[in-house]
Formats: structure tokens, sequence, C-alpha cells
């Protein structure tokens, strides 16, 4: 080795470079320390070092990229579930039907004049047609019966006394009409027939309306006395009201055969099939 040659060799060892660098093999290429030095250096941190550091990061396993695994998490964690189309909101419940009607708002016929506004003292709290198999119409109400009860009536030419009277309020053409017509004594617990019966065949009314030959049409308001009542059937599930009166007013328009001129509220349901209903309120 020549002088030169040594003093190259020692100064590539000076600067910490392996001897089998590429550019400093300790051969003659007359190259000076200064090249040297600075050239090998910038070799290897451009190509030795990255070659090495990627055969070192290929024999490791490789995790899967933070960044990408927590934007994934938050993607699934913040979309909403597919819920399909929307739904429209369903539509609230139609109010339930009234049970109750003002007598104001009926005509009434054969009955006192300012009956709508005698008291209500009393309310209706069931009407059964049919009651316990027997035919006619039975109301409870808080004046019916013991101590509180109505005071009786004996209407001239009667041998015995009155507590009560029932009527019916029909719709007619938009119009409610009505009477009390039916005529009751202390403890009797139904009247007035079975209201859904043919009086002719003596089997379930099935001719409604004017002219028919069921019960409220023939038996309960038959004549002129009774207006647009008379002889008119109300069908099998038309909305009908009753309601009850002190004493006795079949005909009396006066009201002087009711010692209290007091009366109950008019209560609605449907008018009842031939085998009879039970309504409570």
């Amino acid at each position: 080795m020549s002088s030169s040659s040594a003093v190259s060799l020692a100064a590539c060892l000076l600067a910490g470079v392996a001897v089998f660098s590429a550019g400093c093999s300790g051969s003659e290429d007359g190259a000076t320390p200064d090249a040297l030095a600075s050239g090998p250096a910038a070799t290897l941190d451009a190509s030795s070092g990255d070659d090495a550091a990627a055969r070192t990061d290929a024999t490791r396993p490789v995790p899967p990229p933070v960044a990408d695994a927590g934007t994934r998490a938050d993607a699934s964690h913040d979309a909403a579930p597919d819920q399909g189309a929307p739904v429209a909101d369903a539509a609230p419940p139609p109010p339930p039907p009234p049970t109750t009607l003002d007598l104001h708002q009926v005509t009434l016929f054969d009955n006192p004049a300012d009956l709508a506004d005698w008291p209500v003292t009393t309310q209706i709290t069931a009407v059964e047609f049919q009651y316990a198999g027997a035919d006619g119409v039975h109301v409870e109400f808080s004046k019916r019966d013991g101590a509180g009860s109505w005071p009786d009536v004996t209407p001239p030419g009667w041998t015995g006394p009155l507590e009560y009277t029932v009527g019916i309020v029909e719709s007619i053409d938009g119009q409610w009409y009505g009477s009390a017509a039916i005529q009751f004594w202390r403890d009797l617990a139904a009247f007035g027939g079975n209201v859904a019966s043919d009086t002719v065949s003596m089997g379930a009314c099935a001719a409604f309306g004017a002219g028919s030959s069921c019960q409220i049409a023939k038996n309960w308001y038959y004549d002129g006395r009774w207006g647009k009542l008379a002889g008119r059937q109300p069908a099998t599930g038309e909305v009908i009201g009753v309601f009850v009166v002190a004493g006795n007013l079949r005909g009396v328009t006066d009201g002087s055969q009711s010692p209290a001129h007091e009366r109950s509220n008019v209560v609605l349901m449907p008018m009842p099939a031939f085998g009879g209903a039970r309504y409570t309120f």
C-alpha cells in the first residue's frame, strides 16, 4: 500500500466509515480526504441505510394503521342504523261518540213545553232492553227507589199511582225529536214491550222508518200527537236517546201530574236488536 492510500484509509476510519463502503475501499482512486469524508456518508444515508431499514421492516408484522382503524370505528359508531323509508305518523284515533244529549236540542211532543228546563236531579246509570228475559225497557237511576225516590201520583180515573214516565229520542233528518210516553208505577221493573219486535209476526223487526209495523211505531208513538215520531220505527243500530221524568207526562202538557218537576239526563245508545241489550253509563 502506498503512503497516500494509507492516509486515505486512516481518514475513512477516523470518519467512522466501514472499509467496504462504496466510496472508501482503500483503492488508489485519487480521492481526497475531504471527498472521502463527505461523499460516502451521504451515500449511506441515501442508499445503504434506507435498504437496511427496509429489510428490517419487511421481517416484522405490520400492525394496522392506527388512524385508519380509528376512522373506521368512528364511522361505524356515528352512522345511523338503516331504518328504511320514513314512516308517516299514525293519525290520532277519532274521539268517542257522545253518550248524552242536551234535551234543549230536542223537539218534544205531547209533553210540557218547558220540560227541557226542568232540573236534572238524577243520572241514568243503565238501560236494558228485554230485562231479565222479559219484554220491555228497564231504566236504572238514583231517584227510582228508596227514601229519595220521586213521589207517586195517581192520575184522574186511575186506581193506582204512577212514579215516572220513560221517553225515547230519535234523530230524523238531522233533527232530534222525542216524547216521554211510557208510564211506570213503583216497582215495575220493565215495560213497553220488545222495542225491536214486529207486532204482526212477533219476530225481529225488518221494516224500519215511517209506516213500520214494529213496536215503537205501532205502540209507542202511533198517531199525530207525536209529530214526526208518529208511525216511525228506529232501525237496529240507529242512535237513540232515553230519559225519564218524574210523575205522569203522557198527554199531560201542563206538568200538573208531576209532583216534582224533575227529570234525568238523556243517554244515547244504539237501537237494540230483537234479542235485547244492556247499556251502562
